[in-house]
């Protein structure tokens, strides 16, 4: 199985009752679909780098789960007709152990060696 990280962004005006709600539905389709949630972020109400909707703030859910392909476009669909969704991105996870190599140092060390 692969892991995911979905981030979504929920209507401003929405009480602290809604977003859990919402919250806790997504994570009930993620189960239901054969999916495993692993860690949920909550990041809250923050400024919106354009505006969506006349909308300039949202708040901010990342949902770190792993399961098959088909769960991500199932979720997606799901969000995508929830009037409190203003936005769904899912993208593939990738561990922060990551290690970025730089070509002309690899290449410089190379020539050192001979």
């Amino acid at each position: 199985m692969t892991k995911y990280e979905t981030t979504f962004i929920l209507e401003p005006g929405l009480d602290e009752a809604r977003v859990n709600e919402t919250v806790d539905k997504v994570l009930g389709w993620i189960k239901d679909l054969g999916g495993e949630v692993l860690d949920v972020q909550r990041w809250g109400k923050r400024r919106l780098a354009y505006e969506i909707q006349k909308k300039r703030d949202g708040i901010y859910t990342m949902i770190l789960h792993q399961g098959e392909g088909v769960l991500v476009k199932e979720i997606e669909r799901r969000m995508s007709l929830h009037d409190s969704v203003i936005r769904v991105l899912t993208v593939v996870h990738a561990p922060e152990s990551l290690v970025v190599v730089d070509p002309d140092a690899v290449a410089a060390e190379e020539a050192g060696d001979e």
